[in-house]
């Protein structure tokens, strides 16, 4: 079987450059929405802490990152008024991370702007190609979940 290289470095190339321009995007329609200095980097982390709040330990699980690099944006959070940390009710040990009053206006202005951003990508390849595209990104995710869980028990290849 003969490996076409090229289409394999695409892969790789396509990820890069889809992020890249997702984060332009960002800059252009959601930093300017009352939060001129939003690094866009930390928008996985403001999302993740959701309407509801969040720990820090469950944001760093869901995003796949260390709860010290977790924390330290958390911090850079908090510093610009958009999450504040309390003590979580049901576990001492535990902070409860929560929008402030600027931060719940930011989330809906952020969530209003990805609806738009949905439509428009509905609008260019479909409902339907929308949602299989969805689900394959999660099942490639999944994927890697379990190649690095079986790393992590002493497993080398998935």
């Amino acid at each position: 079987m003969m490996i076409d290289y090229h289409k394999q470095a695409v892969l790789f190339q396509q990820l890069y450059v889809l992020k890249k321009l997702t984060d332009d995007w960002g800059e252009k329609n959601i930093c300017p929405l009352h939060q001129p200095h939003f690094n866009m980097a930390f928008m996985p982390f403001f999302m993740a802490v959701g309407l509801e709040g969040r720990s820090s330990s469950a944001i760093a699980a869901a995003l796949k990152v260390s709860r010290q690099a977790t924390g330290k944006i958390m911090k850079e959070l908090e510093q610009n008024g958009l999450i504040k940390v309390e003590k979580s009710r049901t576990d001492a040990r535990s902070n409860l991370l929560q929008l402030t009053e600027d931060g719940r206006n930011f989330y809906l202005q952020v969530a209003q702007q990805a609806s738009l951003l949905t439509s428009k990508y509905e609008k260019l390849i479909g409902k339907k190609q929308l949602e299989m595209m969805t689900e394959t990104m999660e099942k490639m995710i999944h994927f890697h979940e379990k190649l690095h869980q079986c790393h992590l028990m002493g497993g080398t290849h998935g």
